[in-house]
């Protein structure tokens, strides 16, 4: 075999062979061998290289998390549309564990051993990327040869599989939303990113769409805004300061993206970011005006995640009518819409003019979004009665 050619299981009669360079790891009594494998030898019709052994809630049997289609579909996605590209890529590997032994080479650094002897492995960590794998070879043939990064577990029986797996993925810990919103941002503004050959199209079309950068931009300022009611109070990606009550850094970016940057709020049309965060910051200051005046904003749930969600989804409303007014979006005029408002509300939903009812361990405190909702027709119930009367002849 020449050295450029593609390593391969070899078939001899009904038995395979597997060989393959591999670099042996010996970590007290676990002995792994860190190599690869193709589709070749995975979805080889000869044999069964693999098996999934899911978690039986009825027998208790297997260990393996069920299947996410929609997860394995978007990988082969990226997986189909990248190879095109020379950006086809799994780089983290997949953990198989068999409880034989095999036969490794230390000389040619290769691991040997007969697929029958010790076949099927089971797949402790890495069935999404397989299935992927899998689903991809449809619209691509050329991905058979497609070398998957593999760690081999020999001698390890099914109790020491399911250790394994649970550490595995009870230890390690996903990205951040917070910090993947600082990457989305940076890649956003940066120039370079328009020349890569590939970026899957799904972050392709968020990176365009540049609203994790405007919301982290709006973030940003309130935090560093000495009027705002999110001076230093918003807990920022990689943060791990635990002082006070503060937001975190995801769920405001995404409650803005929500509520200000979307099509039904007039304020997502605006070009100018500098406007757009302006009115953001006199939004919030009119907001602690009418509904807490005096309320330290330790302790009023107005700036918590529930109370936060709340008032942002007002907000297009309120923004709205003053679009068709007065188009003046200074704090008092913002202040104004809404105190007008709440002079109109009906009983039931009365508690939102009530400064104690959004104290800490009060109404608001049960505050959710089904119930955030609910108040939020009827504010804008009393909103539209407000801006009715000013209609005259």
């Amino acid at each position: 075999m020449g050295s450029g050619a593609t390593e391969q299981p070899v078939r001899s009669y009904n038995v395979a062979i597997f060989e393959r360079q591999a670099v042996e790891v010996v970590q007290g009594i676990l002995k792994l061998y860190l190599t690869y494998v193709t589709p070749r030898d995975l979805f080889n019709r000869g044999f069964d290289f693999y098996n999934i052994e899911n978690l039986d809630s009825e027998q208790s049997a297997g260990y393996q998390r069920i299947l996410e289609p929609r997860r394995s579909r978007r990988l082969s996605r990226h997986l189909t549309e990248a190879f095109d590209k020379g950006y086809a890529n799994l780089p983290t590997t997949i953990f198989l564990a068999t409880e034989n032994k095999v036969d490794y080479d230390h000389h040619r650094s290769k691991i040997h051993f007969e697929t029958d002897d010790v076949c099927p492995f089971s797949v402790v960590d890495g069935q999404h990327r397989i299935a992927a794998l899998e689903g991809a070879l449809k619209d691509e043939p050329e991905l058979w040869d497609f070398k998957l990064p593999a760690t081999m577990a020999v001698d390890l029986d099914d109790t020491h599989q399911m250790y394994h797996f649970f550490i595995v993925n009870t230890t390690q810990k996903p990205v951040d939303r917070g910090l993947a919103q600082q990457i989305t941002s940076r890649f956003t503004r940066m120039q370079g990113v328009q020349a890569l050959p590939y970026l899957p199209h799904w972050y392709r079309s968020q990176v365009d769409a540049g609203t994790d950068d405007k919301a982290l931009r709006i973030v940003q300022a309130l935090n560093e805004d000495s009027e705002s009611p999110y001076y230093r109070r918003v807990r920022m990606a990689n943060d791990d300061s635990r002082r006070g009550r503060r937001i975190a850094q995801a769920s405001l970016v995404n409650t803005i993206k929500d509520h200000v940057l979307t099509g039904t709020n007039p304020l997502s049309s605006e070009r100018d970011i500098e406007k757009v965060i302006a009115v953001v910051g006199n939004y919030l200051k009119a907001c602690e005006q009418v509904f807490v005046p005096n309320t330290d904003r330790d302790n009023t749930i107005a700036w918590s995640t529930s109370g936060i969600w709340f008032l942002f989804l007002i907000s297009k409303w309120v923004f709205s009518a003053v679009y068709a007014s007065t188009r003046v979006f200074s704090t008092d005029g913002l202040a104004k819409v809404i105190k007008d408002a709440l002079g109109e509300l009906d009983e039931e939903y009365a508690v939102l003019a009530s400064e104690r009812w959004w104290q800490r361990g009060e109404g608001a405190s049960g505050l959710n979004r089904a119930s955030a909702r609910g108040l939020g027709n009827g504010f804008l119930e009393a909103l539209d009665r407000s801006r009715q009367q000013e209609i005259t002849l």
